[in-house]
């Protein structure tokens, strides 16, 4: 009979859909949103972790319950590393803000051209559909609409492949390379602007234009519209779920002296297909069988081969260095069945390599498995995001803002999302056994002394409240609260601006205000005037002078 509470240990996979709303409940007892960057916990959990006497590390001094509540909390926060400390989950971070910094000046174009209309959707659609001259209003507005699609498509090819039927058969859909192009663009284009307007250490888009070109214009498949479109049989999705799942099953494996195990597991719900489908896809192309206990050196290399695959290096950090493999370098799903085979093609070896989950081990498989790809390894691409601290100086005060707890004044949501980018990829250099085997890491025979700091460093900003859906910035040890609840308004002040311009663009109808899942106490009058003076501060126009076309 199993002594284990499944009300404290499921999470559902909402990370990917962020919804409008959201409660804290007993059906859902961790989520993540990507959307809005916030940790939710049901009151369940809440309860549980509250009653951790200061101090506590992990399974240590904690009862069976404690142990399980601080699981679920684990997990959504491995959620939180996906999105904000690995190269691919940071672009798909930066798309929410990259499209509406990518279209701001076109905006204010249109309002110049054509007035306060709403929604551009609407207006390409009367005045068109696709094309048009770029110098005409019409050929705004088309820009307008294809730069938000193309942005939204790579997000959508990036984590779900296996759903993209529909979107890559849309009459907006270019090319799955013109969408990854776009969208690594653009939000790199954003980040510059943010911390090296000069171009002097970031990556710069502009490198990268001959070799699309070539690859349009020589009609390689992937870079052309009409091209044959190969989609993987896996994206991050399942990958971000699957690591985030196995991380837990080790916590709980360790935490509990080896008592919690495979048949625990599936008894509590833990073992669904959203959960296992990446690492039944690993066993397969390896050609390893599923291991006889969580503590086995095959679970440990299946969450190498998350890690590495949900961290290219080409483009960001580093430079492409080949514009035809591109798609493969940089799609998590390629990757992540690519590095599964290596397994079994070119390191077998790597297979029992993981025993004590260290740093040198993480190490020596990383480079085993990325040698045979000709990729860079996440820590190379962690050396790299190092020298852009010795050599920027914007990016250096962008992590000393984050060190404070502080941001900048320009790009707000920008600023804060990289200097927690950076520090965890300061963290990453000096601790990658802890951040990829969090689990292990964090209790039992391999806890590692330093887990404790680096959970506290790389918690998630913002956290919902146990009593209501209000959002919380998590105060850090060490930070100054004024400072950090000014950091909090900021964020989501820029927050509210990309949903309003979201609106603008796509959604007929009137604006709406839809904010209480930030401040469930306001009123709505209270919301509309606080989102509204943002939008208007940007485009110097109220989302109420706004002729609806739907109504016309």
């Amino acid at each position: 009979m199993s002594n284990f509470d499944p009300r404290l240990l499921s999470s559902r996979e909402k990370h990917l859909s962020p919804q409008t709303t959201f409660r804290a409940t007993l059906e859902a007892h961790g989520v993540y949103d990507a959307k809005r960057f916030v940790v939710r916990l049901s009151p369940v959990v809440h309860a549980q972790l509250s009653s951790l006497p200061d101090g506590v590390e992990f399974a240590t001094g904690m009862d069976r319950e404690q142990v399980q509540a601080y699981s679920t909390y684990l997990h959504e926060t491995v959620h939180w590393w996906q999105h904000i400390g690995s190269t691919c989950g940071f672009m798909l971070s930066l798309s929410f803000p990259a499209q509406t910094h990518a279209n701001i000046p076109r905006l204010k174009e249109f309002l110049t051209r054509v007035g306060p209309v709403k929604s551009v959707y609407e207006y390409v659609a009367r005045s068109g559909g696709r094309g048009g001259n770029p110098t005409t209003p019409q050929g705004v507005a088309n820009i307008i609409v294809n730069n938000r699609f193309d942005i939204q498509a790579y997000r959508f090819l990036a984590t779900n492949p296996d759903r993209a039927a529909p979107l890559v058969n849309e009459p907006l859909f270019e090319s799955i390379g013109h969408s990854y192009q776009i969208a690594m663009g653009q939000g790199l284009m954003a980040l510059a602007n943010t911390v090296d307007p000069d171009a002097n250490v970031l990556p710069h888009p502009r490198n990268w234009e001959a070799g699309y070109s070539e690859l349009r214009e020589g009609r390689h498949e992937g870079f052309y519209f009409g091209s044959p479109i190969t989609l993987s049989p896996i994206g991050a999705h399942h990958i971000f779920e699957g690591q985030a799942r196995f991380v837990q099953l080790q916590y709980l494996h360790f935490g509990s002296g080896g008592r919690f195990d495979w048949d625990e597991a599936a008894e509590a719900g833990m073992l669904s297909p959203i959960y296992t489908a990446a690492f039944e896809i690993f066993l397969k192309q390896s050609g390893l069988t599923k291991p006889a206990s969580i503590d086995h050196p095959t679970v440990g290399l299946f969450l190498v081969i998350c890690d590495i695959a949900m961290n290219p290096g080409e483009g960001f950090p580093l430079p492409i260095w080949s514009h035809k493999t591109f798609l493969s370098n940089v799609d998590p799903g390629i990757r992540f069945v690519q590095l599964s085979a290596v397994v079994r093609l070119f390191c077998p070896e790597v297979a029992t390599a993981i025993q004590s989950y260290s740093a040198e081990e993480y190490e020596t498989v990383s480079a085993a498995l990325c040698a045979p790809l000709k990729t860079y390894t996440p820590l190379e691409n962690c050396r790299a995001i190092g020298s852009w601290l010795e050599q920027g100086e914007g990016v250096r005060a962008c992590l000393a803002r984050h060190d404070i707890g502080a941001v900048g004044k320009g790009n707000v949501a920008i600023d804060l999302l990289f200097g927690q980018f950076l520090s965890y990829s300061r963290d990453k250099l000096r601790y990658p056994h802890i951040l990829c085997w969090s689990g292990a890491a964090m209790a039992g025979k391999y806890l590692r002394e330093e887990s404790a700091g680096v959970m506290s460093r790389q918690s998630a900003l913002f956290i919902d409240r146990a009593e209501d859906e209000m959002i919380v910035p998590v105060i850090r040890s060490g930070l100054n609260e004024a400072t950090v609840h000014e950091t909090f308004q900021a964020f989501y002040g820029a927050q509210s601006l990309y949903d309003l311009t979201y609106q603008w663009i796509d959604r007929p109808g009137a604006f709406t205000y839809d904010y209480r899942w930030l401040q469930p106490n306001g009123s709505a009058d209270q919301m509309r005037s606080w989102a509204s003076e943002g939008f208007e501060r940007i485009y110097g126009v109220s989302p109420d002078q706004f002729q609806l076309l739907s109504e016309d």
